[in-house]
């Protein structure tokens, strides 16, 4: 299996390139057919279970809150976190800052293919920057993340596979890369029937089997976390406003590529797959180069410069402001992944760990039953 991402046989069939004002399309009560939504499921503004700080601004309150996360300029899309103003506080359930989500779960999704990001991330403590995968039926697991970051470590990629059919946080792979705060860098996922490859800048950095439970349709999200369990909280470093740059985010159909979208709700520049009839695109980014060990897998090995380690999991629960608990993943360490970075493979092993744990599975079973 080559080990560089080649799109010369795949369908570009979601394209959204913010090269413009109007390149972006949100979803709102007003535009009730945008091609982003800027919340979770259930109108959720945050992710209370990894005790995250930021509050996801909805297109329907950057007139209410005085606040809008997104901004269009000079070929790149802009997700910015600031501190909350005082005025905003009572709007936010008291949390102290605002960001910007975007997500296609009305738009589109598909069983199968390669998604992609092409983006500039924010350095700084607190600073938790992601792209990735839900099912739009949604269930949990399975979640696939293409590229999760913390801002106190600039050169570490975390790509993750969350199913019933690894332990309860799912395996995370880190791959130490150049710093994704100096430039813009591609993201990628090939998602198959059997395997998942990972991929930076075109170059394989992970690929694992595919799991029994991740054979369903899912959709893209694209967020700028602030706070939480795993990357902890911003301190007096932190520079606000803290900005994801975006230039693109794109899907494509493979040969074993099904549709599953609402064609009328995607603009012109983000077509449909009707079949997997080849067609030419431009090739994949230069890959860049790292250096590393990897640990082996069940399938074709891993690329360079990875470790495994548990998984942290953004994933949405009922309650729209946080609510103090103990840590569902490796951050319940101190250090957070520092302290566990060099092991294999993390599993449940301390009661904080699993009480935690059963916590999450309580929530995610309430909020979706």
């Amino acid at each position: 299996m080559a080990n560089t991402l080649n799109l010369s046989q795949d369908n570009l069939v979601f394209d959204q390139e913010f090269n413009s004002a109007n390149s972006l399309s949100l979803r709102s009560s007003s535009n009730p057919n945008g091609v982003f939504d800027t919340t979770y499921n259930n109108n959720l503004h945050t992710l209370p279970s990894n005790g995250e700080k930021e509050y996801y601004v909805s297109a329907d309150q950057f007139g209410s809150l005085g606040v809008d996360p997104f901004s269009v300029n000079n070929g790149h899309l802009t997700i910015a976190a600031n501190p909350t103003s005082s005025g905003a506080m009572s709007q936010t359930g008291g949390l102290p800052y605002t960001s910007g989500l975007l997500t296609t779960e009305h738009s589109f999704a598909q069983t199968y293919g390669i998604f992609q990001m092409t983006a500039e991330l924010p350095a700084g403590q607190g600073m938790w920057p992601a792209f990735w995968l839900l099912p739009t039926d949604h269930s949990w697991p399975p979640e696939i993340d293409v590229m999760e970051v913390l801002g106190n470590n600039m050169t570490q990629l975390y790509t993750s596979t969350h199913s019933t059919a690894t332990n309860p946080s799912g395996i995370t792979k880190a791959n130490t890369v150049t710093d994704m705060s100096n430039g813009y860098h591609t993201y990628a996922v090939d998602w198959e029937p059997n395997t998942i490859t990972y991929y930076f800048d075109g170059q394989q950095v992970y690929q694992t089997a595919t799991p029994a439970d991740m054979h369903k349709p899912m959709y893209m999200l694209a967020n700028l976390a602030v706070g939480g369990y795993w990357p902890g909280d911003p301190n007096s470093s932190t520079h606000f406003p803290a900005d994801m740059n975006i230039t693109s985010i794109k899907a494509y159909a493979t040969a074993n590529t099904i549709a599953s979208v609402n064609t009328t709700t995607l603009p012109s520049t983000a077509p449909v797959a009707t079949d997997h009839t080849p067609t030419t695109t431009t090739p994949a980014p230069t890959p860049s180069s790292s250096t590393s060990t990897s640990t082996p897998t069940p399938t074709p090995t891993p690329a360079p410069n990875s470790t495994t380690v548990a998984a942290h999991t953004p994933t949405p629960t009922p309650t729209p402001t946080p609510t103090p608990m103990p840590s569902d993943s490796a951050s319940a360490h101190d250090g957070g992944f520092g302290a566990i970075i060099h092991s294999e493979v993390f599993h449940v092993t301390d009661l904080t760990q699993l009480v935690s744990e059963l916590h999450h599975l309580a929530a995610l079973f309430g909020h979706w039953a």
